[in-house]
């Protein structure tokens, strides 16, 4: 594809801002990365500023309320904290009277919030005679801070996908949450490797923030993934080198990219043993499912992870996929984000459930709603809502819904993250509107069309007959199962899969992106059997990955 026709398609796709920053990014990130990875941060100058940090957050938060919405006009905090009755005096009276998530609960319960589908822009914002719908930019923080460290894009589900900017002011404040974590964990001292794809941001992150604490990148495997074409490829290869040569030269020590396929990943095995050998643990950075390829890996080839510690996120990491690392001799600390705010929360040292995590309370706030949503099936349902802190937030985010749910609390654990402020406790995650493999979430709302009208249409059978299930098989690995009722006849499975494939491909280059490591990683699998009903005894296009309470 030629140069310029590339280029429209992108600016066609992001928006003129967001693709002019992108092309200025690889002039400016490698002075970023100097300035950056120079601030190293003591372990005891990180829990200084976390404390102070968490001392603030209702002050901040009425600051940033007071700039950058109610200073806003056109802001759609404002619509919504208008049509609810509630002034700046409101808000901060409210703050003084009940603290900051009391004061979020009473909000949501007045309408302020916005729902996946509204803050993406996909379906109109609705609260009595109020309507409206947000628009690429609106949620924007009207005075962003910090050097821009990356470019995000959403999946474009329906629609044009929108973007927003990464700082590496926002990536600062994840490193304050970072270091006390790496001590929970004691993994200071660990020889650390990151394991992504180019166009992952979430393992270089990862490997940047370590810079900046002053612990070097021993290795920092990159897998290949599906690109849109040689230009957007070329891109992701020259940011990712860009870092890594910045932070070598002015870090602590940062490896050179170097990449690695499926077939290969007993390179990473090696390595592990060779440090354990040399009296070295390791930590390795990377979502649940190349864990898991690991560690069975690793007990393919007769060899043992002992002394690894893999920090895993992107999808839950199941009691299944827990299992199948520790038989290699691995551990895991789970970790949880989404975009475009990266990490949210980090796991806890002596957790009392699986994925026991402690949330980034410094720079977000999270409450459940107070008032439950029904889903299909007829469930109730607590959607979390997040709140952000700072103005150097990729999106600003009041009450703002991803699709996920989980079990909040508040207790004593003991570890390090307890010790340094961290006191609120997050569990039992899942999502109610998105798939997630292999490190990707995919928005589910568009899907039902696709799996009540077009399979049917094209191989017959109707409503009721195709069911999208999220499962987890033997060892761990996650599946995305397309159940189809035997009673349809003879199908080609191939067929229906390279047309399921192109299918959740179509709409935008991230959804393309998505389909294409979703395929490369044999997420996509075909069953004959009847669909799954639900509790309530309906037969849903969608079946996510059911939530259980691991102790």
């Amino acid at each position: 594809m030629p140069i310029g026709s590339t280029l429209r398609s992108a600016v066609s796709e992001l928006g003129d801002r967001h693709v002019q920053q992108m092309l200025l990014l690889p002039l400016t990130l490698p002075f970023s990365v100097r300035t950056f990875v120079r601030e190293r941060l003591s372990l005891d100058e990180v829990k200084a500023e976390l404390q102070q940090a968490l001392e603030t957050r209702e002050q901040r938060f009425l600051d940033l309320v007071r700039d950058c919405v109610f200073s806003v006009p056109e802001s759609p905090y404002k619509k919504l904290l208008d049509h609810a009755g509630c002034a700046f005096g409101d808000v901060a009276s409210a703050l003084d009277k009940s603290g900051l998530e009391e004061t979020l609960k009473q909000l949501a319960r007045a309408g302020v919030y916005l729902t996946p589908a509204e803050y993406k822009g996909r379906q109109d914002v609705k609260r009595g005679g109020l309507s409206f719908r947000v628009q690429a930019g609106d949620l924007a923080p009207p005075r962003q801070s910090g050097a821009t460290s990356g470019v995000t894009t959403s999946s474009g589900s329906t629609g044009r996908p929108s973007a927003s900017v990464s700082s590496f002011e926002w990536w600062r404040l994840e490193a304050l949450v970072t270091a006390p974590f790496l001590d929970a964990h004691n993994l200071y001292t660990s020889r650390v490797a990151a394991f992504e794809p180019f166009q992952f941001t979430a393992g270089i992150r990862f490997a940047t923030i370590a810079a900046r604490l002053g612990i070097p990148v021993d290795r920092c495997f990159v897998r290949p993934t599906p690109a849109n074409n040689w230009l957007e490829s070329l891109y992701f290869r020259l940011t990712t080198h860009e870092i890594a040569l910045a932070a070598r030269w002015f870090g602590p020590g940062f490896a050179w990219p170097e990449m690695i396929t499926a077939e290969h990943l007993d390179r990473i095995v090696r390595w592990v043993e060779k440090s354990r050998q040399e009296g070295r643990a390791t930590c390795i950075r990377t979502v649940a499912s190349n864990a898991v390829r690991i560690a069975r890996i690793a007990n393919e080839i007769g060899a043992s992870l002992e002394g690894c510690t893999f920090i895993a996120s992107g999808e839950p990491t199941t009691t299944a996929k827990r299992r199948t690392i520790e038989s290699a001799g691995g551990a895991v600390a789970v970790a949880w984000g989404y975009a475009p705010l990266g990490m949210v929360a980090f796991g806890c040292a002596r957790p009392a459930y699986d994925d026991e995590m402690h949330l980034s309370r410094h720079s977000m706030a999270l409450i459940e709603h107070p008032e439950p949503i029904v889903d299909a099936g007829g469930e109730d349902i607590h959607p979390l809502l997040f709140t952000t802190l700072y103005p150097s937030a990729p999106q600003l985010e009041i009450n703002v819904s991803n699709g996920d749910q989980a079990v909040l609390s508040e207790r004593n654990c003991g570890c390090p993250m307890h010790e340094a402020g961290l006191t609120q406790h997050v569990h039992n995650v899942g999502s109610f509107e998105k798939l997630t493999s292999e490190g990707l979430a995919f928005s589910i709302d568009e899907l039902y069309d696709l799996l009540e009208t077009v399979l049917p249409d094209r191989f017959g059978g109707g409503a009721g007959d195709y069911q999208l299930v999220e499962e987890e098989g033997d060892g761990g690995k996650s599946y995305l199962s397309l159940l189809i009722d035997p009673s349809i006849g003879p199908i080609d499975d191939a067929e229906v899969l390279d047309f399921l494939t192109t299918a959740l491909a179509s709409g935008s280059r991230n959804k393309r992106f998505m389909a294409g490591v979703w395929k490369d990683a044999g997420t996509f699998r075909i069953l004959r059997q009847v669909p799954v009903t639900s509790s309530r005894g309906k037969i849903l296009p969608l079946r996510l990955a059911a939530k259980k309470e691991n102790g």
